[in-house]
């Protein structure tokens, strides 16, 4: 996806969402600006909005390129 190798405080994420926690492998990674997204990493998020779902899942996505 988009955010695989960025530091999280570069993930321009919408209003609301917070990024908690990465899972990576059997770690749990508290979400701090200067970790980087790995490929295979799971993220928590919290979003204050339910709305905002459809705009998360898209940043999320993976990209054409990936097959």
């Amino acid at each position: 996806s988009k955010v695989v190798g960025r530091r999280l405080d570069e993930i321009d994420l919408p209003e609301g969402v917070t990024i908690g926690a990465i899972i990576r492998g059997d770690e749990v990674i508290i979400a701090h600006s200067h970790i980087v997204v790995e490929a295979e990493d799971h993220l928590v998020l919290f979003l204050v909005d339910k709305t905002k779902i459809k705009e998360v899942e898209r940043l999320f996505q993976v990209g054409f390129t990936f097959f």
